[in-house]
């Protein structure tokens, strides 16, 4: 973007200059190079737990470094140690991690916690950063959050996922990695291409000898891709359940048995269905392809469903009794 307004504004362009001077309070600035106009107005925010790696902290140093945003890297330790006190003083009570010996819900509290705070964090420093640097104005909240995590549900309500905008909220982790790659050939940005190798991570359990032993697809019990394709066939082609297990079958039948892809299915729309209600609250996105689920706006499917499917997901059961009994026979005739 920053690329942009310094051509639009070499070109000529007095209204972009007209609105570039507004946003930063100068009105004798002319921007020339895109990194110092970033520096200007992006400020970007790692925000690190004693669950973080080094790996990552260093990622997002020198992605700041190469785009020239103003960054700050904080620890979130002492929040989360004090809300958590807070806690164990009323309850008595002290939760552990999995790793630890605490139960899944003790396990998934604690990883919200830290999420939560984290969005805390980033609206106390939009609003007050520029103060602190004697500098007017405030700041908009970045989203992270993508198609394919908001489709799932994977993200906790009220965490990075809540902004004020979400540049990246309509678009699937497939098309978004193909962005990055576009990124850095385009704009030479060489820190991004050790984000687009590192295995997606929430950073939210304990580290296992200095290193990650949380991965996003582990945690989703599927991988991106197929979360891509399965965002795309319920919204674009409007598939249900049993009818994206007859279209897979087809599709996968070179790398999935029947009983496979139904199992697939089957647990996509149950994690969809338990977590569909988290689309009610999602951050505005740029509406960049078709396939997005958000429901305030691009998707008025309900919200609420039983999470059993028990009609879908016979079908699907009946379905695949019937090819295993007919084994090894040809699955082209599925439709």
């Amino acid at each position: 973007m920053c690329c942009q307004v310094c051509k639009s504004v070499r070109s000529g362009n007095q209204e972009v200059l007209a609105d570039v001077r507004t946003i930063v309070n100068q009105i004798s600035y002319t921007p020339q190079d895109p990194r110092d106009l970033c520096g200007r107005i992006l400020t970007t925010c790692y925000m690190a737990s004693k669950n973080s790696s080094q790996e990552t902290c260093t990622r997002a140093r020198e992605l700041a470094q190469q785009i020239g945003s103003h960054h700050i890297s904080l620890n979130i330790d002492p929040a989360v140690k004090a809300v958590m006190g807070i806690f164990s003083l009323v309850t008595g009570k002290s939760p552990l991690f999995a790793a630890h010996g605490g139960s899944s819900r003790e396990n998934l509290a604690l990883q919200n916690v830290q999420a939560r705070i984290r969005m805390v964090l980033a609206y106390l420093f939009a609003q007050l950063s520029l103060w602190s640097r004697g500098i007017r104005g405030g700041l908009l909240v970045l989203g992270s959050a993508n198609v394919d995590e908001s489709l799932l549900g994977y993200l906790t309500k009220y965490d990075c996922s809540s902004a004020d905008i979400n540049p990246i909220g309509g678009i699937s982790k497939t098309d978004l990695r193909a962005f990055v790659q576009f990124c850095i050939d385009r704009f030479q940005l060489t820190a991004l291409q050790s984000i687009l190798s590192a295995p997606a991570t929430a950073e939210l359990e304990p580290l296992a000898d200095g290193q990650v032993s949380q991965t996003d697809e582990e945690d989703m019990g599927m991988t991106y891709a197929e979360l891509s394709v399965y965002g795309k066939l319920r919204k674009v082609a409007k598939m249900g359940p049993y009818s994206m297990f007859c279209k897979l079958l087809g599709m996968w039948r070179h790398v999935c048995t029947p009983r496979q892809v139904a199992d697939k299915v089957k647990w996509f729309f149950t994690k969809h269905s338990m977590n569909r209600h988290k689309m009610t609250t999602l951050t505005p996105a740029y509406h960049a392809e078709n396939y997005s689920p958000e429901d305030n706006r691009f998707d008025l499917r309900p919200f609420l469903y039983n999470t059993s499917w028990p009609w879908q997901f016979r079908c699907i059961e009946n379905q695949v009794l019937q090819l295993e009994r007919a084994a090894p026979q040809s699955l082209d005739g599925v439709d």
